[in-house]
């Protein structure tokens, strides 16, 4: 007889989640994803801070690798290394400290004598290139960079909407003939530039081929800048994400919550999904909390022979096995998991660090695999 494939359920499918899926996938799982929406990677712009974490922490160095690489699978190629900074700008302005980025933003770092142009577009809301670029010539500046950054406003005549925003923009941009519209007019503004700093506009579906061919249509090193949410980038990198998981097998549910999760001597052998009549129950040999901590469904434990359930809260602990604690301190099950930003280690300026982390390696221990 055959080796039984062992059936790994991730609960929440932003990146914590992700990552422990794509991990568990790799290490022969069959994985079953559930999951209401992208998590913070729909505000953020997807980029890595290691800064303040130990870079000999177990399984840190690791999960980067893994990280990297699956990206460049998924078509969205990440660049940086763990024990160098790169200078990310935004569209506010500043610069943001990064160890790894999307090559979306990656080539924005400062470099002494260069001339960039600030392109914004006429109609889009909460997008000033001017003061945008003034305020990133003094940040420049306070670093010690001598950096010519100059605005300009350009007209998209064929945009039948007076006002719109970054989403509109995308959802128009995702057709590569109106790409190729919007590069035809920036070209001529860059003769003299090195780099050309847009906000992030172009499509939700593309990946770093489609981007690199706009590069190549405009004349010169692009760079998106994050604006208000949601970030366009950072939904892009979902898109990129999910498309990977459903090439690799994982079986993504959409659309319904957990409502609780089903233990029974020790262990949990089922979750139920919110959904109307009839509840839908997954069965799995192993499960991986990582709802975050946007999440508004607050997630029975359900115990057989116990007449009241208590509620899984934010700012939950684990064990060094990543095993989900309760107030005693008592693993909840043995075969439950937990990753993301609903542990108690979690911190908002490592969080996507602290999300490949914790998600990896729960996915790693939930196989059983040992470093």
């Amino acid at each position: 007889m055959g080796h039984r494939q062992e059936t790994v359920a991730i609960i929440g499918g932003g990146l914590a989640g992700i990552i422990a899926a794509a991990t568990a996938a790799k290490y022969g799982a069959k994985v079953i994803l559930v999951t209401s929406g992208a998590g913070t990677l729909g505000m953020s712009g997807g980029s890595v801070n290691l800064q303040g974490l130990d870079l000999k922490r177990p399984y840190l160095a690791e999960a980067m690798n893994f990280f990297t690489e699956m990206m460049v699978v998924a078509g969205c190629e990440y660049k940086g290394n763990l024990r160098e900074l790169q200078l990310i700008p935004n569209a506010m302005g500043s610069f943001q400290e990064m160890s790894l980025a999307p090559t979306f933003v990656s080539a924005g770092s400062p470099v002494n004598g260069s001339k960039v142009m600030v392109v914004g577009i006429h109609g889009l809301s909460g997008f000033n290139p001017d003061l945008t670029a003034e305020l990133l010539t003094a940040s420049a500046n306070k670093r010690d960079f001598q950096v010519k950054y100059t605005g300009t406003m350009i007209e998209v005549p064929w945009l039948k909407k007076r006002t719109f925003n970054t989403l509109d923009l995308a959802n128009y941009l995702e057709k590569q003939e109106n790409r190729d519209k919007l590069a035809e007019i920036t070209k001529p503004l860059v003769k003299n530039c090195s780099l050309l700093l847009l906000p992030a506009i172009l499509g939700q579906q593309i990946g770093s081929k489609e981007f690199t061919a706009f590069e190549e249509k405009v004349g010169c090193t692009v760079v998106e800048l994050n604006t208000v949410p949601p970030s366009i980038i950072g939904l892009r990198i979902f898109q990129c994400l999910q498309k990977y998981l459903q090439k690799v097998g994982v079986d993504i549910r959409s659309g319904y919550p957990v409502q609780s999760l089903q233990l029974q001597a020790g262990r949990c052998t089922a979750v139920t999904l919110d959904t109307p009549g009839r509840k839908n129950v997954i069965k799995a040999d192993n499960f991986i909390v990582a709802t975050g901590r946007i999440n508004t469904f607050h997630i029975a434990i359900t115990e057989g022979g116990k007449d009241t359930d208590v509620l899984l809260k934010e700012d939950a602990t684990i064990n060094e096995h990543m095993q989900l604690l309760n107030e005693n301190q008592i693993p909840i099950a043995a075969n439950v998991y937990g990753a993301g930003s609903i542990l108690k280690s979690y911190s908002c300026k490592n969080g996507n660090s602290l999300a490949i982390l914790t998600g990896y390696q729960a996915g790693m221990i939930a196989m059983g695999v040992k470093k």
